[in-house]
């Protein structure tokens, strides 16, 4: 099918042929005339001169905005600039001035050809690539795309294939997509900047900010409803611990295949808060949780819609679970067995109720410890 125009709908309709492209130059020949679209992006309409004897192929034509039969304006051989006539008509006439008809003029919105994108590089056979023909997207909405910066590769064109470099600006913590040529590449970029002075309501340690509040416990996971033909895939962390990803599978045929579901902790008006962010594989569907403060709740949970269905996943507030109260983060205090099958000894501290050097009671020494001493 055509990449640059389509001509149907009318009351003379010619039929595609074939298209090539060199040097950023496209050509699509239909069975009556060519389509060129240049490295700059003008369209322009070629009558085909000569290669068709005398008949009903057209010879002369013009392009107007009515269905209305026009005068002549151009003839053999001759080309017209077709780049915004998108819904206008090309009248066709034979050599011999004969009206044929007219064909309804679609401009399709076309791109480079594209072979695969990454995180900061895509592949093209031979079209020139800028940053006007990215789509990009941050947290499902329009992102400009000013905000990416595009150069040619360097590379081997014996043995490696023709790539850009391309650059992403970011602005803030968010899930990024783009996409150009029906390929994407989406990824959540996390914005640390705040770790640098981090401040917290429930603290003014900044070590203790980072380390306990802004920081993902190895114990931290995604709590997943079944569902059947869901695949949960596993748990993965990421940015130093401050966030958190799952992916969950769906069977082929399905209308979303893929939903990748994040949480990442950051600092929010002087507090650290955690929020969910989810997309589905093509990015059609985003959605995202409120900001949950660490520490005020026991559950953090949004509910998502994939593939028509409601599902809550939640995340365990570590910091409240030793903290109920909220009256600030408590440490627990790990116990192991002593190894010899005696019972676990809790220390005790010595207070002024015993006198020191006769006390049996020490710091260091146990219940334990002290009965020992009577057996």
């Amino acid at each position: 099918m055509a990449t640059i125009a389509t001509f149907g709908n009318g009351s003379y309709n010619p039929s595609y042929v074939s298209s090539s492209v060199n040097n950023g130059v496209t050509t699509e020949t239909w069975n009556k005339f060519t389509v060129v679209k240049d490295s700059s992006g003008t369209i322009t309409w070629n009558d085909i001169a000569g290669n068709y004897p005398e008949g009903n192929e057209p010879r002369k034509f013009n392009v107007t905005q009515t269905t209305s039969q026009p005068s002549i304006t151009y003839g053999n051989g001759d080309s017209v600039n077709i780049t915004n006539k998108n819904g206008w008509y090309l009248h066709s006439f034979t050599g011999t001035n004969t009206y044929l008809g007219y064909s309804i003029i679609t401009i399709v919105p076309t791109g480079p050809t594209v072979t695969s994108i990454t995180d900061d590089k895509i592949f093209v056979p031979s079209d020139t690539v800028t940053n006007t023909d990215f789509t990009l997207l941050k947290n499902g909405s329009a992102y400009a795309n000013t905000n990416i910066s595009v150069t040619l590769g360097n590379f081997d064109p014996v043995d490696q294939p023709r790539f850009y470099d391309y650059s992403l600006t970011y602005n803030g913590t968010a899930l990024y997509s783009r996409t150009i040529d029906s390929k994407s590449f989406h990824d959540l970029y996390y914005d640390d900047s705040w770790t640098s002075s981090p401040t917290s309501g429930r603290s003014t340690n900044s070590s203790r900010i980072l380390a306990v509040l802004g920081t993902l416990p190895i114990t931290a996971n995604f709590t997943v409803p079944t569902v059947v033909g869901q695949t949960i895939g596993t748990r993965t962390f990421h940015d130093l611990n401050r966030s958190m990803r799952v992916i969950l599978t769906y069977p082929a045929g399905s209308t979303h295949t893929q939903f990748i579901c994040y949480f990442h902790v950051s600092e929010i008006n002087n507090e650290i808060k955690g929020k969910f962010q989810s997309h589905t594989l093509d990015v059609t569907v985003f959605d995202e949780s409120p900001f949950f403060t660490i520490g005020a709740q026991q559950t953090m949970s949004h509910t998502f819609t994939i593939n028509g269905s409601n599902i809550t996943i939640s995340v365990n507030d570590w910091v409240y679970s030793d903290e109920p109260e909220g009256n600030g983060y408590i440490a627990p205090v790990s116990t192991t067995s002593n190894g010899g099958g005696k019972p676990d000894r809790y220390p005790l501290i010595m207070t002024n109720l015993f006198n020191r050097n006769r006390s049996l009671y020490s710091i260091g020494m146990t219940h334990k410890d002290t009965w020992d001493l009577f057996l």
